[in-house]
């Protein structure tokens, strides 16, 4: 999803993938593997937490193209 140029919420990871672990996939992108994803905070607030955020995330495309151009080719 992050190298098709995609923001990803919970809500997309979760129908794309059937899983509800979209932090621990981010976690092991960014802390174990060293992929420069970025977080963007966004207010999604309910009406039981008002204050609530929650984050989307993207890979830059310019790092999407080198990780292509070291597979060896293009998607």
């Amino acid at each position: 999803m992050l190298m098709d140029g995609r923001l990803i919420d919970h809500p997309d990871f979760e129908a794309e993938t059937g899983s509800w672990r979209l932090s621990a996939a981010i976690f092991r992108l960014v802390r174990e593997l060293g992929w420069p994803v970025e977080s963007i905070e966004i207010p999604s607030p309910t009406d039981d937490c008002p204050g609530r955020v929650i984050a989307l995330y993207r890979l830059d495309a310019k790092y999407t193209a080198q990780a292509l151009a070291m597979q060896g080719g293009a998607r």
